[in-house]
């Protein structure tokens, strides 16, 4: 048995902040059962090299 933590990393496309509430029960649940991190700021006003960030931590400008 392991006791490494489960990771759910969900990535929606033009989601604002203020988007969740009555619309959207299931992410609702999520977000009362975990843990929040609600100062996110993103490396790129771009979708593609935003994700690029992301998921490699490093800056648009560094992997081009």
């Amino acid at each position: 048995m392991s006791d490494k933590p489960n990771i759910v990393i969900i990535m929606a496309d033009q989601l604002r902040w203020d988007t969740l509430g009555d619309h959207t029960p299931n992410i609702n649940q999520l977000k009362t059962e975990s843990v929040v991190f609600d100062r996110a700021y993103c490396a790129s006003p771009l979708c593609v090299p935003a994700r690029g960030a992301f998921f490699t931590g490093k800056y648009p400008n560094i992997t081009g």
